[in-house]
């Protein structure tokens, strides 16, 4: 089985690569995903001006029922269209996915007239209103998303996917500011500019060539060809799937476990925080990540000595670059907050602080997580991400229970340091790189840089008053 999975990643990397060089493509990548960063980052202070916390909890809560539903209802199809060399059997795949997503539909529309109710008490999603009842148009239309985003991999058209991602963001962005300005920021402005953004997505990858060629859908179907594909890739509901849904839930383990605990109010602030935090990680990451799965993997066919040293070099020049960013955020991302966005949202700045070094070891893991497929090891990763969701788990239950909303948030952060440092320092041992000489400077360069910020920290609050 993991054999199999191995030869589909060494197949998918073999592809998505033929296309142009390294560098372009990782350079029009780069681009789009930069934009976008930018975009975000430069509309979030009036943002923050015109919707409060509270819409922004509604609204995590919307998309992370979304996402969650969304991932289950295809399966994880998807990411295998790049793998099949037959032009009919990546059809087949096309086909798969594209039923899977209208049978999801018509559940969701059945449960969703059925058992409204209890669905509605289940998900604690009772102040969505109206908005409720659209999350499975929303969901097919999010599938349909990641269908036409994955055709498009195939076909390595990176710069005409970047032009859309941008103009997806700006229309998104735009009808979201509109609303808000307009209706003094209520929850329907974010989620009405989220569906626009996902709707124009869609008409922008359907009519910028895959219009083309939705007639080949018909005229090649088979329901022995399905089946077969079916089969093939049965790795991906099997093991990639778990991996990315477990990956999905353990960041939004505090949007459910907040929800029920302490109101969409402190939802929306810790969403707030982590939707800045994501940017620079998706920023890089999005870039870095499809040219590095290449050459380890490559790397490991020819010359595999080589390959604890790529990993190693890669880590640390991740590690160093977020050591200072990451620690400023976690020293001052209250201050930070209160200045930039308001006094309400001080709040999602000490939330930052208590997650600012787990996301500097997630930006790190873009150097390790690749290890685990091309050293087949995908067992590991999913073992991995099961204990990252537990101890968050953990985390947040004790500070339910206590009433504390600072110690469930400062425990979620701590662990999620530990088990994600953890998980690396396994992977460069696996690669037999001396482990505990990168822990100890790992550690120290930590600790240092937030000896030195807090002392600043102490210096000028002092000066201040």
């Amino acid at each position: 089985m993991y054999k199999r999975l191995r030869q589909s990643l060494d197949a998918n990397v073999s592809q998505l690569w033929q296309k142009g060089s390294f560098a372009q493509n990782f350079a029009v990548a780069f681009s789009g995903t930069a934009a976008v960063a930018l975009l975000g980052f430069a509309v979030s202070p009036i943002m923050t001006r015109l919707y409060d916390p509270r819409s922004y909890g509604l609204f995590a809560l919307f998309n992370a029922i979304v996402s969650n539903v969304s991932l289950f209802s295809t399966l994880g199809y998807a990411p295998a269209f790049v793998l099949p060399r037959q032009h009919k059997r990546f059809l087949a795949l096309v086909q798969l996915a594209l039923l899977l997503g209208v049978v999801a539909l018509v559940f969701m529309l059945f449960a969703f007239g059925l058992l409204h109710e209890k669905l509605l008490h289940w998900l604690k999603a009772e102040a969505l209103g109206a908005w409720f009842y659209v999350i499975p148009w929303v969901v097919f239309v999010y599938n349909l998303n990641i269908v036409m985003s994955a055709w498009y991999l195939r076909t390595k058209d990176f710069k005409k996917r970047a032009g859309i991602d941008v103009a997806t963001a700006v229309a998104g962005r735009g009808l979201t500011l509109g609303m808000g300005w307009l209706g003094h920021g209520p929850v329907g402005g974010l989620l009405l500019g989220d569906l626009f953004a996902k709707l124009t997505m869609f008409f922008s990858m359907l009519f910028s060539g895959i219009h083309r060629q939705l007639h080949e859908l018909r005229w090649f179907f088979s329901w022995a060809r399905l089946r077969a594909v079916a089969w093939q890739y049965r790795e991906y509901p099997l093991y990639v799937m778990p991996t990315a849904y477990l990956n999905t839930l353990a960041g939004q383990l505090p949007i459910f476990f907040l929800t029920t605990g302490f109101g969409a109010n402190t939802v929306g602030l810790y969403a707030f925080s982590t939707s800045l935090l994501e940017l620079p990680i998706n920023l890089i990451g999005n870039a870095v990540s499809p040219v590095f799965l290449q050459k380890v993997a490559e790397v490991h066919q020819q010359e595999p000595e080589r390959l604890k040293h790529i990993c190693l070099d890669l880590y640390n020049k991740l590690f160093y670059l977020g050591l200072l960013p990451f620690g400023i955020i976690t020293v001052f991302g209250d201050w930070i907050f209160s200045f930039v966005f308001g006094a309400r949202w001080e709040q999602a700045g000490i939330f930052t602080g208590y997650l600012g070094y787990y996301y500097m070891f997630k930006l790190t893991s873009y150097a390790t997580s690749p290890i685990y497929a091309v050293l087949q090891r995908q067992h590991l990763a999913l073992l991995g991400t099961g204990l990252l969701v537990l101890f968050r788990t953990a985390s947040l239950l004790l500070g339910i229970r206590l009433h504390n909303l600072d110690l469930g948030m400062l425990l979620f952060g701590i662990s999620s340091v530990l088990v994600t440092f953890i998980i690396d320092m396994n992977i460069l041992h696996f690669l037999q790189v001396p482990v505990l000489r990168v822990v100890v400077r790992s550690l120290m360069s930590v600790v240092l840089i937030l000896l030195l910020l807090s002392s600043l920290r102490i210096g000028l609050k002092q000066l201040l008053d």
